[in-house]
């Protein structure tokens, strides 16, 4: 006997923690140039270690609680040697999208339909994970979003990762899935293999699959380029492989690219993986592009009680939207 799995319908005003601790809005509300955040709690497209439906939580716990830690006027940031002061107004958090366990496809048109929404409005949707499938729909609705309001441009795609995820199916769960997330993406209509960049990449990949992708012209860079390379000279190389005839970026950050000695809470961990600190340079190196959308994936609370996954994951986003964030100084410090 099979029980009844009931649709989750979330109310806009849910409880809890916000991402960064912002303002509940819904996703009509958001403004060009604001981060626009979308929950996407679900791991039913996941093969193994479950438990990333709980990531959107934890991230929305673990970044406003990092949030109330720091400076709240102007304060030094060693990494930068820049002078900044928080931002206001910069993000707005638009709650889940509705997941419908049973539904796949149900699924991946409401997480579409937020991030769409946002993209079409020039916000820059932020999607939270969820297993690593749902960074299609996050994706298929920036495509939708961006072909709505400019309709000759191009995006370049980065995928921080230790996995490709370019499998065209995967056993059982077929073709959306979390093996088959960046395949599904690079069918879109306004982006091409040839720019399309997988950075992290350990362990064992598919030779098919891999072929492919340098057969169409994609890019791979593995957890040793980036230790002999270098983080800050992979995602240079990264950018202009990406960037080539776009118009913007779409990144997407899976946490299982960190070795896993340091981040165990993920469903798909790896070994001889990249460092924090490596991690954290490649976000640094993305200070300056022209993110159109990103989502940040695979963060499963329950297989690591230390929270210590969710904490790194958090200061992953606080790197990477750092100039959203925060404003430079403008005069001596003592006057702000």
């Amino acid at each position: 006997m099979t029980a009844a799995i009931s649709t989750f319908h979330p109310p806009l005003a849910q409880p809890g923690y916000r991402l960064f601790d912002g303002p509940l809005r819904d996703v009509t509300d958001a403004h060009a140039d604001q981060i626009g955040v979308v929950g996407m709690p679900s791991d039913w497209t996941h093969s193994s270690r479950l438990g990333t439906r709980f990531g959107p939580e934890a991230l929305r716990r673990a970044t406003s609680l990092l949030q109330s830690l720091r400076p709240q006027g102007a304060s030094f940031d060693p990494d930068t040697s820049r002078h900044t002061v928080p931002a206001t107004d910069w993000l707005i958090d638009c709650g889940d999208a509705e997941i419908t366990a049973q539904d796949v496809d149900a699924t991946t048109e409401a997480i579409a339909a937020m991030t769409e929404t946002l993209t079409v409005a020039r916000a820059i949707p932020l999607a939270l994970g969820g297993d690593h499938y749902n960074s299609f729909p996050a994706c298929l609705g920036y495509s939708r979003g961006l072909a709505k309001r400019a309709p000759n441009a191009r995006f370049g795609y980065i995928q921080i990762d230790g996995h490709l995820d370019f499998s065209d199916r995967l056993g059982a769960w077929g073709s959306h899935n979390h093996a088959t997330n960046a395949r599904r993406i690079s069918e879109l209509p306004n982006i091409d293999v040839s720019n399309m960049v997988w950075i992290g990449i350990t362990g064992w990949v598919d030779g098919g699959d891999l072929a492919l992708i340098e057969e169409q012209g994609g890019r791979v860079f593995s957890a040793g380029d980036v230790q002999n390379l270098g983080a800050a000279e992979v995602m240079r190389q990264a950018l202009a492989h990406a960037m080539q005839g776009c118009d913007e970026l779409y990144l997407s950050i899976d946490i299982d690219a960190m070795d896993a000695g340091y981040l165990p809470g993920t469903g798909s961990i790896v070994h001889s993986g990249i460092t924090p600190r490596q991690y954290y340079d490649l976000l640094d190196g993305l200070a300056e592009a022209p993110l159109g959308g990103l989502d940040i994936v695979e963060v499963s609370p329950p297989l690591d009680p230390s929270q210590r996954t969710e904490f790194l994951s958090a200061e992953m986003l606080f790197r990477v939207l750092r100039r959203f964030r925060t404003r430079p100084v403008t005069g001596s410090v003592t006057e702000q």
